[in-house]
């Protein structure tokens, strides 16, 4: 049950300030549910590098996409009111959003594929253990990234915030969805609610689809 805390507490808080609340626009954020890498523990990142290699969805992935899926039908999420579905290239996030479709929260042709929503890119680390760089692999300095020629967490956040705003003004009624890695939903997050959160696989959080002007 932990994957869908943050789903169950965050519908309540809304359905509690206001029985309209699905008629609001929210910002669905998904991370991609368990993958092969994340069982290995691997750096796994881009495609056009050569030590990089496909990482799909394990079973226990699947099934906790298909119950997050129900999860959010159950609280009124559906194809009626999301209007669009913006996922990562990755074959994780591609397929979690896959998974999605068939169940009916959305019709396959409200996915898009963004670029931008990739996870972080790790340079020369790519298809590494992660612990043989970082104790805590969910931190990657400045310094550190440049030293292996990957990103650093501001150059995700630049390009997660272009697409929010894009997505922001592109869609002014309806639900919007993100299914994206670990690293951007985080950087996201905080850059809206200016509150750490570590998405486990395949959980999803709410955020006001609106102006980040009126959510800072």
């Amino acid at each position: 049950m932990r994957a869908f805390i943050i789903i169950i507490g965050l519908c309540l808080s809304f359905f509690s300030q206001s029985t309209f609340a699905l008629k609001e626009k929210h910002l669905i954020i998904v991370r991609h549910g368990e993958a092969e890498h994340n069982l290995k523990q691997e750096y796994n990142s881009n495609p056009k590098h050569p030590k990089y290699k496909p990482s799909h969805l394990t079973e226990a992935g699947r099934q906790q996409v298909k119950e997050t899926a129900e999860l959010l039908l159950t609280h009124g999420f559906d194809n009626r009111n999301i209007a669009a579905v913006y996922v990562s290239p990755l074959p994780r996030t591609v397929e979690t959003a896959q998974i999605f479709s068939e169940i009916g929260l959305f019709a396959k042709d409200k996915i898009h594929v963004d670029s931008r929503l990739i996870e972080v890119q790790v340079g020369d680390r790519e298809g590494l253990v992660e612990s043989q760089f970082s104790k805590d692999t969910w931190w990657i300095g400045r310094q550190d990234a440049k030293l292996h020629s990957g990103e650093t967490y501001d150059d995700v956040r630049k390009r997660i915030l272009a697409i929010y705003d894009e997505v922001e003004k592109e869609h002014p009624e309806g639900h919007v969805m993100f299914v994206t890695d670990g690293r951007p939903a985080m950087e996201l997050i905080e850059s809206l609610t200016k509150t750490k959160m570590k998405l486990q696989t395949a959980q999803a959080y709410l955020v006001p689809l609106n102006s980040r002007n009126e959510l800072t």
